[in-house]
């Protein structure tokens, strides 16, 4: 080198440079998204827990009947069916509705008569 020279980058190189970088940050901005979107949240979790506590205290209480509630502004329905062909087996199916918009659903079969219904 000789006196009173620097060694730097041409400013083609800093665009360069700047451009890969912000190719790598809207990548992974993307991915991040993905993944938060695909994730159930807290509220829908709520949902899931709460529906099957009703069918299990259905079950419990061998309640078969058509009921409404309301827990935190969140509209549970429960509806008894029964299974295809067998008297025995019903379906119970609880559906969440917040202002009107579904946010989960649940359903299980189960055998009326039972004795360890629990």
């Amino acid at each position: 080198m000789k006196p009173g020279t620097l060694k730097a980058s041409t400013l083609l190189e800093v665009i360069i440079a700047m451009l890969i970088i912000l190719i790598v940050f809207v990548l992974a901005t993307g991915i991040f998204t993905k993944v938060i979107v695909s994730s159930p949240s807290v509220k829908q979790q709520q949902v899931r827990s709460l529906s099957s506590g009703i069918i299990q205290e259905s079950l419990y209480q061998r309640n078969w009947t058509d009921e409404t509630i309301e827990i935190d502004r969140i509209v549970f329905r429960k509806t008894v069916l029964p299974y295809i062909d067998d008297p025995e087996l019903l379906q119970i199916s609880v559906s969440a509705t917040e202002d009107g918009k579904e946010i989960g659903k649940s359903r299980q079969i189960v055998r009326k008569g039972r004795e360890d219904a629990k």
